[in-house]
């Protein structure tokens, strides 16, 4: 049998030029709502005085960053949210009073969270006296924060440590905790937990 094709038929170019337009502007429009619905987030450390200045050394290396979507009637969207942390090795010494060490800067869709958790692979001391190493407790756990990002707005979370010398109660020593944190918009102070210290 010999098949014709009918003259009012597409052209196989011309179809997939067709679907080529399709998926780019599916694609492109995809891109532009994510751009259009994306704040930036900001998230900062710090170290809440206490025993730090028994240091000369108290590097922390963060294994994971996530925050977790609040999900309210959104019960499928329950879980954590990973980020990538543009830094991830940090030397608390030198955070302290109003220095903060940027730990992850980037885009996220907008929306409203209720935690964030900092997972640490090791915290490295050195203590000013002898320059002796110390182990240092890891008692980080996920802090609750309630934030929102918006677009075109810029969100910033300072987490606030602290290092606290427990060595009256042997055979403690030093721990490391998430003491609080500080929630800005476009700069403005809106929250900080605990509230005074």
């Amino acid at each position: 049998m010999n098949f014709t094709r009918s003259k009012n038929s597409p052209k196989p170019r011309a179809r997939l030029a067709l679907v080529l337009m399709v998926v780019f502007a599916v694609g492109a429009a995809a891109f532009f709502t994510n751009q259009v619905l994306a704040g930036t987030l900001e998230i900062r450390v710090k170290d809440h005085r206490e025993a730090i200045g028994d240091f000369s050394k108290l590097e922390i290396i963060v294994d994971a960053l996530r925050i977790s979507p609040k999900s309210g009637l959104k019960f499928w969207q329950m879980g954590w949210k990973e980020l990538s942390p543009s830094s991830t090795q940090v030397d608390l010494t030198q955070y302290t009073g109003t220095r903060s060490a940027v730990i992850f800067s980037g885009s996220v869709n907008d929306g409203a969270f209720e935690g964030v958790l900092l997972k640490l692979k090791n915290i490295e001391g050195v203590l000013k006296r002898g320059k002796l190493s110390v182990p240092v407790k890891n008692l980080v756990d996920p802090i609750q924060a309630v934030f929102s990002v918006s677009a075109k707005h810029k969100t910033q979370i300072i987490l606030d440590f602290v290092v606290l010398d427990v060595s009256d109660h042997p055979p403690a020593g030093y721990e490391l905790r998430l003491k609080g944190y500080e929630l800005y918009t476009d700069g403005k102070l809106m929250a900080k937990v605990p509230p005074r210290g």
